[in-house]
């Protein structure tokens, strides 16, 4: 039976990450809850933003996390 979930992924659904401020950090999958995390260098895992415009496509994403403020975009001059 379908319980709503989204289906479990393998493989990063693109095939590379964006010009975002955290692509260099490890990337994890997290099989639980079906998504990709980006660990800062503190060990805090954060949302890796290309996976959050994944899912938001797809059906929904939630971005809670134990945030350190690290996902934050630097400003830019």
């Amino acid at each position: 039976m379908h319980d709503g979930a989204l289906p479990p992924r393998r493989d990063f659904p693109f095939p590379e990450a964006s010009r975002h401020h955290m692509r260099e950090w490890p990337l994890v999958w997290h099989p639980e809850r079906g998504h990709y995390t980006r660990t800062c260098p503190h060990g805090v895992g954060h949302p890796d933003p290309d996976d959050v415009v994944h899912l938001q496509s797809v059906g929904g994403v939630s971005g809670v996390h134990p945030c350190d403020g690290c996902c934050l975009a630097p400003l830019r001059d």
